[in-house]
């Protein structure tokens, strides 16, 4: 399998940005274990404005949601947050 370019959103970098110390550690882990895995299937779907549907996995302590463009071997991370206890 090639490898997959994890391409972050405006929303999703903002997030990562302004996360600092550990969680931002755990919030890149988070992130490469999706590089890592770019055919997973997220914990449930979410469709967008324009239709489009996201994956959106839960990692670690961090929800992702992303989309995957096969055709340029891109993972596109909409949105990221970490999820409530």
């Amino acid at each position: 399998m090639r490898d997959f370019e994890l391409i972050l959103h405006e929303q999703a970098w903002a997030v990562l940005a302004t996360t600092k110390g550990a969680a931002r550690r755990r919030a890149l882990a988070a992130l490469e274990e999706l590089k890592a895995t770019p055919l997973r299937k997220g914990d449930f779907k979410q469709r967008d404005s324009t239709g489009r549907m996201h994956e959106v996995s839960l990692i670690d302590e961090w929800l992702v949601t992303f989309w995957v463009d096969h055709a340029v071997a891109e993972i596109r991370v909409i949105d990221l947050e970490r999820a409530e206890d």
